[in-house]
């Protein structure tokens, strides 16, 4: 592309790679181009003024757990040095059941003889396959979900037992499991599974970060957003109970957890 005008049909072919290596797990490509004034803005991200403000948020994101399954580019000219392209990249999860569209905007413009990326708005929606309906969720929802697809993997996936089948979930996934009997709920960001074993068998076999509020329930203390007397609301704005006999007991064991895995 020439020093001095940007050619439209090339910015969009640089910001279909951009994404693609982001996705992939490389967004060094795309930090090549920020500027050192580059500004970021994204739903339920922080405001992102500066290159390194930029990097430093998203350098521990690797992609790696989306593929994108629909991509669109619209370049539009902003002078012979500035363009933006506009368009909407649909991204699926390969650990569970949810798509993200993503809508986007990015700004260019040639400084100093070199193309740089000036500005970037995203906007997300969190479907569910086979849905039409997006996910209600708040700011804190959104941003757990979103680092669920772009983050690297910090968990290994469990072998879980429902009915005729085993899936193989993530327990970054699972709020909270709950007895049902002989048999056990796991309540997971986008499904409920119903598992054939015990909550005991999952007790063992589940991370650290599991707590077991009383005999019906083991609750991921990552997604506990409040605790008061006699219960525990979670990010997803459901409240697990405490019982009351063991209230101070379990308020403190919880907020030891949350403090020793880094969530308080």
């Amino acid at each position: 592309m020439p020093k001095g005008r940007i050619d439209l049909e090339e910015i969009a072919a640089l910001t279909k790679e951009l994404f693609h290596a982001h996705f992939a797990g490389n967004p060094e490509r795309w930090f090549s181009y920020l500027c050192k004034d580059s500004v970021y803005l994204g739903t339920g991200e922080p405001i992102l003024f500066g290159r390194d403000a930029i990097q430093a948020h998203f350098k521990p994101f690797g992609g790696k757990q989306a593929s994108i399954v629909q991509e669109e580019y619209f370049p539009v000219a902003l002078g012979e040095d500035a363009a933006q392209v506009c368009g909407q990249i649909v991204i699926e999860s390969k650990i569970n059941r949810f798509r993200v569209i993503t809508r986007f905007t990015l700004n260019y413009r040639i400084i100093g003889g070199a193309l740089k990326l000036v500005h970037q708005h995203n906007t997300y929606e969190y479907i569910r396959q086979g849905e039409n309906a997006g996910l209600k969720m708040d700011v804190n929802t959104t941003q757990f979900i979103r680092s669920l697809f772009l983050e690297l993997p910090t968990a290994r996936r469990l072998p879980v037992r429902s009915g005729r089948q085993t899936l193989f979930v993530n327990p970054r996934t699972i709020l909270y499991v709950q007895s049902q009997r002989k048999k056990t709920d796991i309540v997971c960001i986008d499904r409920i599974i119903s598992c054939n074993s015990p909550i005991g068998e999952l007790a063992k076999i589940l991370p650290d970060v599991f707590y077991p509020l009383h005999r019906g329930y083991l609750v991921n203390t990552l997604y506990i957003v409040a605790i008061r007397r006699f219960e525990a609301e979670l990010i997803s704005g459901i409240s697990l109970p405490i019982p009351a006999l063991h209230y101070k007991q379990v308020q403190q064991d919880l907020l030891e957890r949350m403090e020793n895995t880094g969530n308080v």
